[in-house]
């Protein structure tokens, strides 16, 4: 290797490091693992024992990361179809097959076992579920369906779920809470995303909603309707006995911002409005659980 080589060589290295990381969705599973650690201080607070916890975190974090992967894999022939996908390292063929397969089942079963060794079998069987509806049932459905989405909400609800059977072995109603606002929250999440990237679902062949006969109408009440939805459920938590005043005061606030843009998006209908929904779902679940997280401790 000459001297020219060496940098040739580490961008090399960066690009693979990049793919491996692009195969893992990173973005998307951070919030997860976000929700895993508030259903784990939603049951013992701030002063619970910290092993556990990244063993929770750690496990069920690998497992959804291989989750991620083996969703690239099926769908790899229609992500190169959309612009926003189409770079993805298994779209674009910088990775093979074989060896992203071998990634997800290293991730998979990893997780899976450092869960059953270090954590409680209900934490271990929910990372499982949540494995299983991802890859088996909400990807293929994908295609068929616009009601996907409405599926995809069982595995991206579960995370909280996760993290309170780690800490407590059972699932509190605390936890249950958690399930339903991350559930309903989903909705006009991702139908903010269908919109936006419409053109690219309709030509890889998605059954989103925006691209169905009568899904432009449909998405602006839809999201009007799941965000209000979604305001009532995490203002539930009150009258519930399960957060205090100041909780239901940050519910509230970040809720009605939250509806209020999804009432935007209903009368315009615009990506601008529909961009406008998406970074506020960002913003809402956050400081939602974080304040959830705090009342709870």
């Amino acid at each position: 290797m000459t001297v020219h080589d060496v940098p040739a060589a580490g961008a090399g290295l960066a690009r693979r490091a990049a793919d491996l990381a692009a195969l893992t969705k990173p973005r998307l599973n951070a919030m997860a693992v976000f929700a895993v650690v508030v259903g784990w201080w939603a049951e013992v607070g701030f002063d619970g024992p910290v092993l556990p916890l990244l063993v929770a975190i750690f496990g069920s974090g690998a497992v959804a990361c291989g989750a991620s992967v083996f969703n690239q894999v099926v769908e790899r022939d229609r992500d190169a179809l959309m612009k926003r996908t189409c770079e993805r390292p298994l779209a674009a063929g910088r990775l093979s097959v074989s060896d992203a397969v071998l990634i997800g089942v290293a991730l998979s079963v990893g997780g899976l076992l450092i869960l059953a060794v270090g954590s409680t079998p209900l934490a271990t069987a929910l990372s499982a579920l949540t494995l299983v509806t991802y890859v088996a049932i909400y990807t293929p459905l994908k295609t068929r369906t616009s009601l996907n989405t409405l599926v995809g909400t069982i595995p991206g609800a579960l995370p909280p779920l996760i993290g309170a059977a780690a800490a407590a072995g059972s699932l509190s109603p605390r936890a249950w809470f958690l399930f339903a606002l991350i559930g309903v929250w989903q909705l006009p999440h991702f139908l903010s995303i269908a919109w936006l990237y419409r053109r690219d679902y309709e030509r890889a062949g998605y059954a989103m909603l925006p691209v169905v006969t009568g899904g432009s109408g449909a998405t602006g009440r839809q999201i009007v309707v799941q965000g209000m939805l979604t305001l009532l459920v995490s203002l539930a938590a009150w009258p519930l006995g399960l957060a205090g005043t100041a909780y239901f005061v940050v519910a509230l606030v970040a809720g009605a911002l939250f509806v209020g843009t999804g009432v935007l998006f209903l009368f315009r209908r615009t990506d601008a409005a529909a961009r406008l929904v998406l970074r506020a779902s960002l913003l809402h679940l956050p400081i939602v659980l974080t304040a959830f997280a705090l009342a709870s401790a």
